[in-house]
């Protein structure tokens, strides 16, 4: 595979290094806390696209409702006019399945936006990460859910909501 440089098509704000070094440090939780329009989910994607690269494997993105997910990242648009999705190297995907919010990437890792009202449809489905955006919103039996997968694989978990 060719390498491609990530993050692509964003950098850090000065604010966000802190999450960025202790998660390359190996932590594997992490908790963000930071008020709306602080870039959660555009960090906590690239983050995401990243590890997806290097090491193959199931990633989810979380939202308390599958539609919140569309809105949010799937047909997300920034401030400048920029797509969420567009931090993917169009060099990265292999397939994209719009009715399942879901990106197979050249290298077989897949990307997929869930729904946390019924996360219960992912049994089986074997994460090494997940993102739980607007995580104080989401079903609180989620994470007892996700937790022993986790443990399992030596995944990692981000939780991030507003203030």
């Amino acid at each position: 595979m060719k390498y491609i440089p990530l993050p692509f098509n964003y950098s850090p704000r000065d604010y966000q290094m802190p999450f960025w070094a202790a998660m390359e440090r190996g932590c594997k939780r992490a908790v963000l806390v930071w008020h709306r329009r602080t870039g959660k989910d555009k960090s906590c994607l690239n983050f995401l696209i990243r590890e997806m690269s290097k090491r193959v494997g199931n990633y989810f993105y979380t939202f308390p409702e599958f539609a919140q997910g569309r809105a949010v990242l799937w047909d997300g648009i920034d401030r400048d006019g920029f797509k969420f999705l567009d931090h993917f190297p169009p060099e990265f995907i292999k397939s994209k399945n719009e009715t399942e919010m879901k990106i197979e990437c050249v290298n077989c890792s897949t990307f997929q936006i869930i729904g946390t009202d019924r996360f219960d449809k992912k049994i089986g489905a074997n994460p090494m990460g997940i993102v739980f955006s607007e995580y104080s919103l989401q079903d609180p039996d989620v994470w007892g859910f996700f937790r022993p997968i986790l443990a399992e694989n030596n995944g990692w978990a981000i939780f991030n909501y507003k203030k």
